[in-house]
């Protein structure tokens, strides 16, 4: 009895590290712009033939982002947006069940977080990495037949 106890423990303790080391790094805490490439608005053209208007998508890039993390979920504040990420990969509205309303969805791809995100007409993906107190953020957007992809870099605030 007291083996199979000790054995017991001993799978319990190789497991937990694993289990969290698989969610991926946290990327949690308040993060201050420090670029942009390209800048908003700056006329570049994407995929689409034409870059999506910046102020009227949900992407649109903030001079600070605040993003909290648990086990199960991201949220992340951009300006006036907050939106909820499921870690599952399983898609939440909000409204729920309204056609038009935020839908997002993520999953980690190795040490990266993707989050997604579909309103209306506005799709967007951002990749995140952080390497220590730097975000890095690989955001593609589409809005009314333009795309842009823009790389945004994040310092952590105190």
């Amino acid at each position: 009895m007291k083996t199979g106890i000790m054995l017991m423990l001993a799978a319990l303790m190789v497991s937990v590290p694993a289990m969290s080391w698989a969610q991926g790094p946290s990327f949690a805490g308040m993060w201050k712009l420090e670029k942009a490439e390209p800048l908003p608005n700056a006329g570049g053209r994407g995929r689409g033939g034409g870059a999506p208007r910046d102020e009227s998508a949900f992407g649109a890039v903030t001079q600070a982002v605040t993003i909290s993390q648990t086990a199960g979920e991201v949220s992340v504040q951009s300006g006036p947006k907050k939106a909820t990420y499921a870690l599952d990969g399983k898609q939440t509205v909000v409204p729920a069940g309204d056609v038009n309303g935020l839908k997002t969805w993520a999953h980690w791809d190795g040490a990266k977080l993707h989050l997604h995100f579909k309103q209306g007409m506005n799709w967007g993906r951002d990749i995140l990495s952080v390497n220590g107190a730097s975000l890095s953020v690989v955001r593609d957007i589409e809005s009314g037949g333009g795309s842009t992809t823009r790389t945004i870099v994040y310092a952590k605030g105190q």
